[in-house]
C-alpha cells in the first residue's frame, strides 16, 4: 500500500509511464508479458486516479520501455537533473553546445525587445536555457569519462 501522501504521485507517474510506453509502440498485452499483470490492469491504472503501479511494475514498465521522459520527471522530484549519455564526437558535441547556447540567447533577447518577459516568453526562454545546459552537461559527462 501507498501512503495517502504519494497516491497521487504514485498514480500520476504510473499513467505516465504507461502512456510513455504505448507512444513507444508497446500496446498493453505486451507490457502486462513483462511485468505479469493483466491488460485490463494496466488499463484501469490509466484510467483511474485511485489506482497505481507496484513498484516491481513501475520499474518493469520504466526499463522495458525505456521511459526517459518519465526518468526526468522522477529526477525532478529530487531536485536533480537527468541527461542522457551523448553518443557524438566532442567536435560534434561542442557544436551541439553553441546551437543550443545561441538558441537560448536567442530567445532571452527576443523576449526583452518590449522590456518585459511574459509568462509565456519566460517558459520559452527557460525551455532553451534548459535544453542548452543539458548539451553542455553532456559535453561534460564525455571529459570527464575520457580522461
Amino acid at each position: 500500500m501507498c501512503k495517502e501522501a504519494f497516491r497521487e504521485l504514485a498514480s500520476d507517474l504510473s499513467s505516465e509511464v504507461i502512456w510513455e510506453a504505448r507512444q513507444k509502440g508497446y500496446t498493453a498485452q505486451m507490457l502486462s508479458l513483462k511485468i505479469g499483470k493483466e491488460p485490463k490492469t494496466l488499463y484501469n491504472i490509466s484510467s483511474d486516479p485511485s489506482k497505481y503501479l507496484s513498484l516491481p511494475a513501475f520499474l518493469g514498465i520504466l526499463v522495458t520501455a525505456q521511459a526517459k521522459e518519465t526518468v526526468k520527471k522522477l529526477a525532478e522530484l529530487v531536485g536533480l537533473r537527468a541527461v542522457e549519455v551523448s553518443r557524438h564526437s566532442l567536435p560534434t558535441s561542442i557544436g551541439r553546445v553553441m546551437k543550443e547556447t545561441g538558441e537560448a540567447i536567442a530567445e532571452v533577447t527576443k523576449a526583452l525587445e518590449d522590456g518585459e518577459i511574459t509568462e509565456e516568453e519566460r517558459k520559452a526562454c527557460l525551455k532553451e536555457i534548459n535544453e542548452a545546459i543539458d548539451e553542455l552537461l553532456k559535453l561534460k559527462n564525455q571529459l570527464e569519462e575520457r580522461f
